[in-house]
């Protein structure tokens, strides 16, 4: 049985869609707020896991943290409902559980205000590393930067790491990102972060054999490149509004492929494709039900 533990925060989101662009003394109208749960999960563990899970790995475990809330219980039923498990999920005495608002401009452009609620400077609790030590892949999303550090100390030598790339210098500072380009056998990220990337591959030395890099161009496709070979796998066009967590998910989905043996990098890469396809049709579907 694969073992995958995948760190970073955790999130509670509401979305909704809105007639225009907010601004101050004026009410934006809320035209559409999904049929789905709300709030639904969020944060780039969850939707990593449960795109591993969706892909066959059987212990896909976030590494996150909520607090002593009843919102905390959702976060769990959330995660339990995807076949994900919940050992890595550690209680923050007295805080608050992580939530988002996404709100949906008409042109697309999407309002993000996250409320953290943990305390900065979170480490890892004892058993939130014995569940990495124990991991086949350790995932890391944007989380804690002591936490990340710590993860990385406490993954197996011969365990591999997946690096899920968000530009956020705050959480990830410069040597961090370094360290994460030169151990990584797995780098997915967005083209507008392959700058980000490419500063910490500056500085990385020597990086794993056969790393495999994946740069994600919205809904035009990936490119892959694995040593001198890049190529660049088209993706089917889907027409959407709430893109949330769809970069996430192809990375859980590619990653499920690479963890369970898959070698061709342009398979690798169509998994991705297709569990993030799966996550955005069932969103339109939904949508398509209640209009």
């Amino acid at each position: 049985m694969t073992r995958v533990a995948i760190t970073g925060y955790a999130s509670l989101d509401h979305v909704v869609m809105l007639d225009g662009i907010p601004t101050p003394g004026r009410t934006t109208t809320i035209v559409d707020r999904p049929e789905e749960a709300w709030p639904r999960l969020g944060g780039s563990p969850s939707y990593v896991a449960a795109a591993l899970a969706a892909g066959g790995v059987e212990a896909a475990s976030p590494i996150s943290w909520v607090g002593e809330d009843e919102a905390a219980q959702d976060f769990r039923r959330h995660l339990e409902a995807r076949n994900v498990l919940t050992d890595g999920i550690a209680t923050v005495a007295g805080a608050r559980t992580p939530m988002a608002i996404l709100a949906y401009e008409p042109n697309g452009g999407c309002l993000c205000l996250y409320h953290p609620a943990i305390p900065k400077g979170l480490g890892l609790t004892r058993e939130q590393k014995q569940v990495i030590a124990h991991a086949d892949w350790l995932c890391i999303t944007i989380g804690p930067s002591q936490a990340t550090r710590e993860a990385l100390d406490a993954l197996s030598p011969d365990g591999s790491l997946c690096w899920v790339v968000k530009d956020d210098p705050a959480a990830l500072p410069p040597d961090l990102a370094v360290q994460l380009a030169a151990r990584a056998d797995l780098i997915c990220f967005s083209a507008a972060e392959a700058a980000f990337v490419r500063t910490a591959f500056a500085s990385a030395g020597p990086r794993r054999a056969g790393q495999v890099l994946i740069e994600t161009r919205g809904g035009a496709g990936a490119q892959v490149t694995v040593g001198a070979t890049t190529c660049f796998v088209a993706s089917e066009a889907l027409a959407i509004t709430d893109p949330t967590g769809a970069g996430d998910t192809f990375a859980g989905g590619a990653l499920a492929a690479l963890a369970g043996g898959e070698t061709d990098p342009v398979a690798i890469v169509k998994a991705g494709h297709k569990a993030a396809r799966a996550l955005l049709a069932g969103r339109v579907a939904k949508h398509n039900e209640s209009a």
